[in-house]
């Protein structure tokens, strides 16, 4: 049962059903896979003899050292139900723990797929298939809900907040800048996204996070979000810039959750009013 103080957003509703059927999932797989782990991956190594008439690839083993290792993958499989169980019982509180989920499935994906490519065996590619569509699905569900009721999470809001900082700077053309406004402002940008669908709030969310990133493919060595103020200004005025619509979209964008947000709130009405007289 969720003993979250506000209901869950549809977001993070989605990702709780995700991890109740995850749950069953891997609940199931305890108990089959240790009964029929080795059949199962037998059945699959026998498969190419269906329409290769002598598969390169020896039958799948039997002995104790597989054993041995079905017993350590079952054992993940437990670890990996109660992770899910957790998360479902309490999304916002146990949410974060679904990396050690996501961690498992990257890491059986990169192996499948590593030795599908060395080996060419289609078992391996079942196993890259499926762990990889685990591992997508979770992760794209759990970016989704991640924020919560907040709408950004703690790394989106800090780039947000990053971007307010390079437009309205201490000592620049207003009295006080962003920083001093921050927490008005951001209650209000919560306010501008509450009022927006699901799809746009997400948008939003990824070009902070592409905007974060940017400096990087531009020559510096820092992420937007730790550069100096006055080199997070002159990054923003060459997005603004850009011959590239899509960078420039994405300035404008930003500005607008910036601009609107701290002239709405009583301390930018004070700063217009402080300016014009």
């Amino acid at each position: 049962m969720n003993k979250t103080k506000y209901p869950l957003t549809s977001a993070e509703r989605r990702f709780r059903w995700w991890m109740w059927f995850s749950f069953f999932m891997y609940a199931f797989g305890l108990p089959f896979f240790l009964i029929f782990g080795r059949q199962l991956a037998a059945g699959l190594n026998r498969f190419p003899a269906m329409i290769v008439h002598n598969p390169p690839w020896p039958p799948a083993g039997m002995g104790m050292e597989v054993i041995f290792w079905q017993v350590l993958g079952v054992s993940l499989m437990a670890i990996l139900a109660l992770v899910c169980l957790f998360i479902a019982r309490d999304v916002r509180r146990f949410g974060p723990v679904i990396l050690a989920l996501l961690a498992a499935k990257l890491v059986s994906t990169l192996c499948y797929g590593g030795f599908y490519i060395a080996d060419g065996n289609g078992t391996y590619l079942v196993g890259a298939l499926t762990d990889g569509f685990i591992f997508l699905l979770t992760a794209v569900l759990w970016f989704m809900a991640s924020p919560g009721d907040r709408y950004l999470d703690r790394h989106e809001t800090r780039v947000l907040t990053a971007v307010g900082e390079a437009l309205l700077p201490q000592g620049g053309t207003l009295p006080k800048g962003y920083d001093e406004a921050q927490e008005r402002c951001l209650i209000e940008t919560r306010r501008m996204l509450a009022a927006q669908i699901e799809q746009d709030v997400l948008m939003t969310r990824i070009m902070l996070r592409l905007v974060d990133v940017l400096p990087f493919f531009l020559g510096f060595s820092r992420r937007f979000h730790n550069l100096a103020v006055p080199a997070r200004a002159a990054f923003f005025e060459r997005m603004e810039a850009c011959r590239i619509s899509l960078v420039r979209i994405m300035a404008t964008g930003l500005k607008l959750y910036v601009v609107a947000p701290f002239f709405n709130v009583p301390e930018g009405e004070e700063r217009a009013a402080d300016e014009s007289a």
